[in-house]
């Protein structure tokens, strides 16, 4: 039953909770069930955005799951629509139920009327590294929606992915005599297409002497996409792996999968959970691989050996 209490009242005791999990997982436990409590007891929109926008601060696993259990993704208020959309993914980074919950509701808000839903439900997706079919399906069918951040946040997930749908889409937007946002940049460095080149080289010539985040980026995407970085990036993986295996203890199999730039390196270990690294998911150069810093990461994912 919705209580007395005012909304004004309750949306400031969530503002208040928010403030004490934003940036303190610690205090997760003691503030959700507050949260959750507010955001029951009343169809306030002020009160629910307040608890909406309190449980993602919290960016953990547990207040995403308050929000899916209790905040419906066609909501009859847009705003409250969109606060969820802002708040999801809420900090789920492991495989399970939970993760498949939060996608299927980031699809369901990709499809919503609001173009700022489409946006931030696209961006969510992204952020999870979503790759089942439906995924895939939701972010390729904002590749030409109305709304530009809509399409390029999709754009830039497809990208991640691999996902050939988003490759002629940057080759058209390349040619096109329209600037070029930063997320679309960042997808051409993703995607890592050689035959994105011609086009990424023009856009050099044209912004000779700028010196800002596009050029920056734009300088990224021009050496993953250069017609010789896949064997460029070949020696690097060949080298890395023959580094690897001499680091990591015996008995233990350590092997590449894949293809630049969606190359993974696997270590696998008796009696331990499988490791599995991308070598170039985080934008890496091809001409300048971190390999000190990937090592360092692949020994941190590995349980100490037995003694």
């Amino acid at each position: 039953m919705p209580t007395a209490e005012p909304a004004d009242q309750l949306a400031g005791e969530a503002d208040r909770l928010g403030d004490l999990v934003n940036g303190h997982p610690e205090h997760v436990d003691e503030v959700l069930p507050q949260l959750v409590r507010i955001l029951t007891s009343t169809d306030a929109s002020r009160v629910l955005l307040a608890c909406i926008a309190a449980l993602g601060h919290a960016w953990h696993p547990a207040a995403a799951a308050a929000l899916l259990d209790h905040v419906r993704p066609d909501h009859p208020d847009p705003q409250v629509r969109l606060a969820l959309a802002q708040a999801l993914p809420g900090g789920i980074d492991t495989p399970g139920d939970l993760r498949d919950r939060t996608i299927d509701a980031l699809i369901l808000l990709t499809a919503d009327a609001e173009p700022h839903v489409r946006d931030w439900a696209a961006f969510g997706l992204g952020q999870l590294q979503a790759r089942s079919p439906s995924a895939r399906e939701a972010l390729a069918g904002l590749l030409h929606d109305p709304d530009h951040d809509a399409r390029c946040e999709a754009l830039q997930a497809l990208a991640a992915a691999g996902d050939d749908r988003a490759h002629p889409v940057l080759l058209a937007r390349l040619d096109a005599s329209g600037d070029l946002c930063l997320v679309e940049l960042e997808a051409a460095a993703a995607l890592a297409a050689p035959d994105l080149h011609p086009g990424l080289q023009r856009l050099a010539e044209e912004w000779a002497g700028d010196a800002d985040e596009f050029t920056q980026t734009l300088e990224l995407a021009l050496s993953r996409c250069h017609p010789d970085a896949a064997a460029l990036a070949g020696q690097v993986e060949q080298n890395l792996l023959e580094i690897v295996r001499g680091v990591v203890q015996e008995p233990a199999g350590v092997q590449l999968q894949g293809a630049y730039p969606r190359t993974a390196l696997i270590i696998t270990r008796d009696g331990d959970p499988e490791v599995h690294l991308d070598v170039w998911a985080d934008g890496e150069d091809p001409t300048d691989y971190p390999v000190t810093h990937v090592v360092g990461a692949v020994l941190g994912a590995l349980a100490p050996p037995e003694p």
